[in-house]
């Protein structure tokens, strides 16, 4: 007897279910009816059907619908129309098929204490697959969790086990959900209790002792002199992490900011964090509803709020921006994608990483996510940045780090999301022996293309040791503008696409379009495109935090030497 592998199964169980569900519902549509339905006009548990696009067809999701004109400021990713779960798909749970089905895909692949060798031992293109399943089933039984009978959440989830004995698509929804996010069962029974929990807007940083100096420049950067007043949350994983003295201190600092432990949220049991990883845990975790993330080392020049206005976030509840232009010719990339998602939004194929014109695609120094719209898309991205996910795959060989965990989460599960359509620049000073480069900090622009925020820290190069303070007087655009850069590609297969598609026989017939600036990465230096003086105002920014990155540092050294540090006595407008 030959014994097919595990995946080679789970695609023959999918390819009967999808006959017999086909079968079913074209030829027996009035056999099935909505168990949450009553006779009486009692809608209490009634789900929301959407029209198919032909009768003979599963219902979908409403399509996402893209504004006018944002596509000129911002690079849309247009999701899949996803199927919807239908009361079909609750009857095949009872059937043997069914029975089979959730025996697999309730299959762990690893327990909170046990330890992962090898990446074979994760699978990810059945987790994409899993991902969408667990969407459709979140999707339907939300509405039903918000009018069960209840105080508050706790009792809420106390009827929703309930009706889990006797409905099969929402215990299989518990089930499955505690194989694939163990870490959100961890003080409560479902996600949905974490996710009506959230209110209001803020901002998110997450800081160990290593970070210190940093998130206390950026903070006072925000609050003492662009004066915005939106709350802020601090996440640390245990006072091993963040120190109690700098706990206080940032506690007593400024007005509205809270410094919270994740671990006492979501169950680093399973999470295990460390570095990087904290960041979509700690989105996930914050009480905001609408939640920016901001790393320690990122400054503005703008009041943070203006990107909650942003037409890119309203318009899809998820904005990131692009990192640098790097390192092109990069195929891992591409392949990865290529092989592990079945399904990709209008955005990838576009994507610099996707036509290997750069190994880094965004860059994670600031994300803004409204989680009650784009809540499936973060959970996602937090299961890329799991102990074994990111250590044996994502961190290991594919990706530098959360960076591109974000956008690619969303690509998961088939969430809509924007990039601002600006490549990473550079913010800083000439370079001595070429007026035409600046060298610096990281830039990432508005839509209206005016300097927003920067990441890197204040020095002129601290990945290459050369700490010595920036002189902000300069900028460059990482460009990103072209109409049709789509159609320049080192992807040979995509190449052939895009010559079909225009009836060309080489790519040097393809219209040129003028060049992107090219970075000196060892010397964090851009050139090839205009050289823009910031104004008055954004230097005096600029220049001025490093006044206040002088005050945290030496605040730091003498909690370092457990001297007792009063952060309110400084002046931060004027230090």
């Amino acid at each position: 007897m030959i014994s097919l592998p595990r995946s080679a199964k789970l695609a023959f169980v999918f390819l009967i279910i999808f006959c017999v569900f086909a079968f079913t519902f074209q030829l027996q549509p009035s056999l099935s009816r909505n168990r949450w339905s009553t006779q009486d006009n009692d809608d209490q548990y009634s789900r929301q059907r959407f029209p198919a696009e032909r009768a003979k067809d599963k219902p979908t999701t409403p399509l996402f619908k893209v504004p006018d004109n944002l596509h000129l400021t911002h690079d849309v990713a247009i999701p899949h129309n996803a199927p919807v779960w239908t009361q079909e798909d609750t009857d095949l749970l009872d059937t043997t098929m069914g029975f089979d089905l959730k025996t697999e895909l309730l299959k762990e692949e690893y327990g909170k204490h046990d330890t992962l060798t090898s990446p074979n031992q994760l699978n990810f293109p059945e987790l994409a697959r899993t991902e969408k399943l667990y969407k459709a089933l979140w999707n339907h039984i939300h509405p039903i969790y918000q009018k069960l009978a209840g105080r508050n959440d706790r009792d809420k989830e106390k009827a929703l086990i309930q009706l889990a004995k006797t409905h099969p698509e929402i215990d299989f929804f518990l089930r499955l959900e505690k194989r694939l996010f163990p870490w959100v069962q961890y003080v409560r029974r479902s996600s949905f209790s974490l996710h009506s929990a959230f209110e209001g807007r803020g901002l998110v940083f997450c800081a160990g002792n290593g970070q210190f100096e940093f998130l206390v420049t950026s903070i006072q950067a925000i609050r003492s002199r662009l004066k915005s007043t939106l709350p802020i949350q601090v996440f640390h994983m245990g006072d091993g992490d963040l120190s109690p003295s700098r706990q206080d201190y940032l506690r007593q600092m400024t007005s509205n900011i809270e410094v919270i432990d994740v671990t006492n949220i979501l169950d680093n049991d399973y999470m295990r964090l460390g570095g990087w990883a904290i960041k979509p845990f700690a989105m996930l975790a914050s009480s905001f509803e609408e939640v920016m993330f901001v790393d320690a080392d990122a400054y503005f020049l703008q009041d943070p709020a203006v990107l909650f206005q942003d037409p890119g976030y309203l318009a899809t509840g998820a904005l990131f921006f692009y990192d640098r232009t790097l390192f092109p010719g990069w195929t891992v990339g591409s392949d990865w994608l290529k092989s592990t998602m079945p399904v990709l939004s209008s955005f990838t194929r576009i994507s610099r990483m996707f036509r290997r014109k750069s190994a880094h695609e965004q860059e994670s120094g600031v994300v803004l996510i409204n989680k009650k719209t784009r809540f499936l898309g973060l959970i996602s991205t937090c299961k890329m940045n799991g102990k074994w996910e990111r250590d044996l795959v994502i961190y290991k060989d594919l990706f530098h780090g959360d960076k591109e965990t974000f956008w690619v989460g969303f690509e998961m599960v088939q969430e809509p999301y924007v990039f601002m359509r600006n490549y990473g620049g550079v913010i800083g000073e000439l370079r001595p022996d070429n007026e035409k480069s600046v060298c610096g900090a990281q830039l990432h622009q508005d839509y209206r293309g005016r300097p927003l925020w920067w990441n890197g820290g204040l020095y002129r190069n601290k990945n290459s040791g050369v700490y010595r303070y920036l002189q902000f007087d300069y900028w460059m655009t990482g460009g990103g503008d072209q109409k049709h850069r789509e159609r320049d590609t080192d992807d040979p297969e995509g190449l052939r696409e895009i010559l079909n598609k225009m009836g060309l026989s080489s790519k040097d017939q393809i219209p040129k379009e003028p060049k992107d600036a090219d970075w000196d990465f060892g010397e964090s230096c851009l050139a090839g495109a205009r050289v823009n003086l910031l104004t008055q105002r954004e230097k005096a920014l600029a220049n001025g935090y490093i006044g206040i990155d002088k005050v945290a540092r030496e605040d730091s050294g003498k909690i370092n030497a457990g001297e007792e540090v009063q952060p309110r006595g400084h002046n931060w407008e004027t230090v």
